[in-house]
């Protein structure tokens, strides 16, 4: 295991996203004696590209991680040797900013991300940093391992150009987003990205944010965050669950 204190060996800033689904690690529980899911293509679609045996033998070339929530592991300099894939926990890709504690969030990894990938093309540092906000476990692949396998499948291939369409179509609705006229705005686009994500993987973790971290991905303070909240809350529009996630109880409104 790394020290989760430390930076992810020399792992780029960028981060390409492997898709809306957040998989399920209890369904793919096998570990070989890297740490690693030996089925960790019900969790990486990327690997069922390869025969089991195949697929064993390439994990076999990586190794586990794990990080401390608080941990920096990305900073926005470094190049990219290694592709990280992302089982447990959360972090944020982010921007730090000009002003002290307002850094700038480009989006949340989640399990079923992988950051490194456009290292496979472009290995220059995209100037993105990653922070640890609960604690994360993963595993990583060398990168020239990972590309040596990819030129022995060259169906494989698509596999990532799919992955890389995800990224492309992730950062469109983020700009779209940011293109809202209005706070509110982005924060009702982000709670019903969440809902329908909920919907669609009722057996798949929850991604539970705080109101500082909603605020850091809609550019808004953690005390206007509250507000609108507490608002639609008093309104009957959201519910918290069980677990402390925002569930939506009725269509939010399209003013604030």
């Amino acid at each position: 295991m790394l020290n989760s204190s430390c930076h992810f060996g020399s792992l780029d800033c960028a981060v390409m996203f492997a898709g809306e689904v957040i998989g399920m690690l209890m369904e793919c529980s096998i570990e070989g004696a890297s740490g690693i899911p030996m089925d960790i293509s019900l969790l990486f679609p990327l690997f069922s590209q390869w025969p089991a045996e195949e697929r064993q033998a390439l994990l076999s070339q990586g190794r586990a991680v794990a990080f401390a929530a608080g941990s920096e592991i990305i900073s926005i300099q470094q190049t990219v040797h290694e592709v990280l894939f992302v089982t447990h926990g959360l972090m944020t890709a982010y921007t730090p900013g000009k002003r002290a504690g307002r850094p700038f969030c480009y989006g949340y990894i989640v399990p079923g991300d992988i950051i490194g990938l456009h290292a496979l093309f472009e290995p220059r540092p995209f100037g993105v940093a990653v922070q640890v906000l609960r604690d994360t476990r993963g595993f990583s692949l060398p990168l020239d391992v990972l590309v040596q396998a990819l030129d022995a499948k060259p169906q494989a291939w698509r596999s990532i150009a799919e992955l890389m369409t995800h990224a492309v179509h992730h950062l469109l609705n983020f700009v779209s987003m940011l293109s809202e006229p209005d706070g509110y705005s982005r924060l009702k686009r982000v709670l019903e990205a969440l809902e329908q994500h909920a919907q669609a993987h009722p057996a798949a973790p929850g991604l539970h944010l705080t109101q500082r971290e909603l605020g850091e991905r809609i550019g808004l303070s953690r005390e206007m965050v509250n507000r609108m909240l507490k608002a639609l809350r008093t309104g009957g529009y959201i519910q918290l669950n069980e677990e402390g996630g925002i569930v939506i109880a009725k269509p939010l409104p399209e003013r604030f």
